[in-house]
């Protein structure tokens, strides 16, 4: 299973708002995670919605955070995903 294939395994989609909402562990900060395989193949928690921009879009830079353009903690999809400086 690729990773793509692995986030999916947690999303619920909402239709009304088009959010792929994450059913997997939370955080603290009301947020998905994951443990997934860093670039050095060795198994850290990351957030379901920084994975999910690796995993569809490309390469996180080290200087940036990845936002919800929708305001939902809990969605994960690409489409609603945007880079902002940290």
């Amino acid at each position: 299973m690729n990773k793509q294939e692995r986030l999916l395994t947690y999303v619920a989609r909402d239709k009304a708002t088009g959010c792929w909402l994450w059913r997997g562990q939370v955080s603290n900060t009301g947020h998905g995670r994951i443990k997934m395989a860093n670039k050095d193949g060795q198994l850290t928690m990351q957030s379901a919605h920084r994975a999910s921009y690796q995993a569809f879009t490309g390469d996180l830079p080290d200087n940036k955070r990845v936002l919800q353009t929708c305001g939902n903690p809990l969605c994960i999809n690409p489409g609603h995903l945007k880079l902002d400086d940290l």
